[in-house]
């Protein structure tokens, strides 16, 4: 757990905050962003309590079989129906009307833990499935549910700050493209069309990677051999492709390059 001062979200049934105040902060300025740096919050990671709780709640739905004690989702909706009459209206927890939030709950939503509705609606659902829990299901499997849904929601944010932190350092590779970059030394090249290449040696053959403007304006990475950049004058839209650059970091062709450059492991060509 992350450095703690007053919770940002409250237990529900483990014994501490699952999750820290600023936490998203923490991790921003772990992954190497500042502090400061804005990050989107995911789509993933609920916003606020009353999302938390509609999540949490559908994670406990879809826990179902050995791990809850019901082995069948028809055995979910028998048991809250069974439980709803009986329930202490007067409890501080009580959302209101449990039998009425249970009902209100379709077979379909009880089988994929997929509740429906205005979010007030799926909140009220969200806290009924919890206090039904709460009574028919084992606490340290509550606990378990719990902690793991707190495990993602870090996660989703150490994925998105990685991705802004590798968005901004492919916008300073395009802006300022180094001299060297793992292996890799920049080439003068001499051709318009270049706008960056890289010469070294990739796997025993010599090979120039490159961004470049294409026949169509577009701009392209591609890696060519250096005998084919050097037999058509440095000029990329003639010369043959070796390989293409790709990369699932980032969008357009600086992004390309720069996942190819740090991809294979080259020997330096002076």
């Amino acid at each position: 757990m992350l450095p703690t001062a007053e919770p940002s979200f409250d237990p529900i049934f483990v014994d501490e905050p699952p999750l820290s105040p600023n936490y998203e902060g923490a991790i921003i300025s772990k992954v190497g962003l500042p502090f400061y740096a804005d990050v989107t919050r995911p789509d993933e990671v609920p916003a606020d309590e009353h999302e938390r709780t509609i999540d949490l709640a559908e994670r406990i739905l879809r826990a179902s079989g050995v791990r809850t004690g019901f082995g069948h989702h028809e055995e979910v909706r028998t048991s809250m129906e069974s439980w709803a009459p009986d329930a202490d209206e007067e409890c501080d927890a009580d959302p209101g009307y449990w039998r009425s939030s249970v009902l209100l709950m379709s077979p379909q939503e009880m089988n994929f833990g997929q509740l429906d509705g205005e979010p007030e609606e799926r909140h009220e659902k969200g806290k009924t499935v919890l206090a039904w829990a709460r009574e028919c299901i084992d606490t340290d499997v509550l606990q378990e549910i719990e902690r793991s849904q707190a495990e993602d929601i870090k996660q989703a944010w150490r994925d998105a700050a990685e991705a802004e932190l590798t968005q901004r350092e492919i916008e300073q590779f395009a802006e300022d493209p180094p001299d060297k970059l793992d292996g890799w030394t920049k080439l003068d090249a001499n051709h318009d069309a270049v706008k960056v290449a890289y010469i070294a040696d990739n796997h025993g053959t010599p090979s120039v990677a490159a961004v470049f403007e294409g026949a169509d304006s577009e701009l392209e990475a591609l890696e060519f051999t250096l005998a084919a950049w050097q037999e058509n004058d440095g000029n990329p839209r003639q010369a043959r492709p070796n390989r293409y650059c790709v990369t699932t970091d980032g969008d357009g062709a600086y992004a390309r390059l720069r996942s190819h450059l740090l991809t294979f492991e080259v020997e330096p060509i002076e």
